[in-house]
């Protein structure tokens, strides 16, 4: 049975990805860009980003609610990297209102984290009873990923302190195994339901 819709999906906010940042080279100390948002190939919004440092960048936009004047926004956000699993380091947000350390921040006025906005993933709101995916979560929280499967793969995912690596080493195989389910899933429950999938990849 289809959850009722309990709260906002992430698909309802417009998103900042860190690691899209990363990917495209922009995470650069005096880096200064606008990072737009389209729709049907016409821009829809655009925030400017300034990379102060290693630790941290600045926010600039004007956001506007309903009929009320608009809102000059200048503020910081901090990141953060961990050492990945494979090799290298992944850069990570800490959340402007919460300080969660997070891959995506959500435009509700000001950025913020999908635990500060109450946002589910659409597949959350697809189907309550996937057990695979329920599975997924439960294991990534034990591992102190706060992020999901939608966000990154299981691979990706940095070993908690304290924990034998031969122990992580199968935590890892074991929820890389359910999220290969949980994706499969995920998608037949989406399709039923008429939502887009074309954003989910690994």
């Amino acid at each position: 049975m289809a959850r009722q819709r309990e709260k906002n999906s992430t698909d309802d906010y417009r998103t900042l990805n860190i690691s899209a940042l990363n990917r495209k080279g922009l995470l650069r100390a005096g880096a200064s860009f606008q990072w737009e948002w389209w729709r049907r190939g016409e821009k829809v919004a655009s925030i400017g980003i300034a990379i102060e440092n290693r630790h941290g960048m600045r926010l600039r936009y004007r956001s506007s609610r309903y009929n009320s004047e608009p809102v000059q926004h200048d503020y910081p956000v901090t990141i953060t990297w961990t050492p990945c699993h494979l090799g290298g380091e992944r850069p990570w947000f800490l959340c402007p209102s919460c300080g969660r350390r997070v891959a995506k921040l959500y435009n509700g006025g000001v950025f913020a984290c999908r635990h500060c906005m109450r946002l589910n993933y659409p597949s959350q709101q697809a189907n309550k009873g996937d057990r695979a995916l329920n599975q997924a979560w439960t294991l990534r929280h034990k591992l102190g990923c706060d992020a999901g499967p939608f966000d990154f793969p299981a691979q990706y995912i940095s070993r908690p302190k304290g924990m034998h690596r031969t122990t992580f080493a199968k935590r890892i195989e074991k929820l890389a195994r359910i999220e290969e389910k949980a994706m499969a899933d995920t998608v037949t429950a989406m399709q039923k339901l008429g939502i887009r999938i074309d954003g989910i990849t690994h």
